[in-house]
């Protein structure tokens, strides 16, 4: 493990995580010093040594407090550095900025990881990918190779889940994504950043839904976003070195944005049936049950095409 320099936070992501491409950015648009350490076999045994688990993202304070869950973090740091605000004080904004990023952290994330894992090409690309990832600047010959064998299980244990994910969900998430990335293209030619002219927790919810997956995945969405979308890149690019952004631009609601949000509407029957799966799980919550049990599918459609989600029996 590197040395952090002392008075950093340590942050544990990965440049290919979905989830860390949001506290990434807001590390960065706040200007606080962080340590990001290279994603290998390495830091995810710091992972699980700091919070019993191996999933990304992980932050670890200066005062020894270790932060998980991209929400739970990116609240964190704005109540520990309040400057340069991420989240909106006008309460309208607030709940559009809080959509955005529900909708991309809960309902988007389905679509990348089958671009990724279900279609032979790029899920063989993908499998390389983390075992050089689970290797990465590990330089003892013996490490190195268990680390690989490492990435080797992982790749195959992710695969195993996404092989029941159809071709015609694909097509549809395809569909979906190409139309999603325009609407935000049209948008942001016309505004900096998603609700105006500075970064909000809208556009640091959307990094995660566009930046890990669908902006460095070879494939045709990532062809789409290079080649037809201009502006949705450059925001990228943007968010990826916001600590250059200026803070003092307003933020507001635009006619574009309104095309945006009509874009989220296919996701409307997940959040339904997410919603009645909450129902039925959080009343044992409440009354002290213990809630636990084997993953199983709810009944879900996007676009009218079948999207089971997966939920605790």
């Amino acid at each position: 493990m590197p040395e952090i320099t002392p008075g950093d936070y340590e942050f544990i992501g990965s440049k290919n995580s979905y989830y860390s491409a949001k506290v990434r950015a807001c590390l960065q648009y706040k200007r606080i010093p962080y340590s990001e350490v290279c994603a290998n076999a390495d830091t995810i045994r710091r992972a699980i040594e700091l919070t019993g688990s191996h999933v990304y993202p992980v932050v670890r304070c200066p005062d020894g407090i270790v932060l998980q869950d991209s929400c739970d973090i990116v609240d964190a740091l704005e109540a520990r550095h309040p400057e340069r605000p991420v989240i909106p004080q006008d309460p309208v904004l607030r709940l559009v900025a809080t959509l955005v990023e529900t909708v991309a952290d809960e309902f988007m994330i389905r679509s990348a990881i089958g671009f990724r894992w279900v279609p032979e090409d790029t899920s063989a690309w993908a499998a390389r990918m983390f075992v050089q990832i689970c290797s990465e600047r590990m330089t003892d010959p013996g490490a190195r190779a268990v680390a690989r064998k490492q990435g080797v299980r992982i790749a195959r244990s992710i695969q195993s889940r996404v092989a029941g994910m159809s071709e015609e969900m694909l097509r549809t998430s395809r569909e979906v994504s190409l139309d999603l990335c325009d609407r935000l293209d049209a948008h942001l030619e016309q505004t900096p950043f998603l609700l105006g002219e500075r970064p909000s927790l809208a556009d640091l919810g959307m990094m995660n839904a566009i930046y890990g997956h669908l902006y460095r995945d070879p494939g045709e969405i990532c062809d789409h976003l290079h080649w037809k979308c201009i502006s949705l890149s450059l925001w990228v690019e943007h968010m990826l070195a916001a600590a250059g952004e200026s803070d003092r631009g307003g933020l507001f609601l635009t006619d574009g944005l309104e095309s945006v949000l009509e874009g989220f509407r296919v996701y409307s029957d997940l959040a339904g049936a997410a919603l009645a799966s909450a129902d039925a799980i959080l009343p044992g919550r409440a009354s002290g049950e213990e809630v636990g049990g084997d993953l199983e599918a709810v009944e879900a459609h996007m676009a009218g095409t079948p999207a089971p989600l997966l939920t605790t029996g």
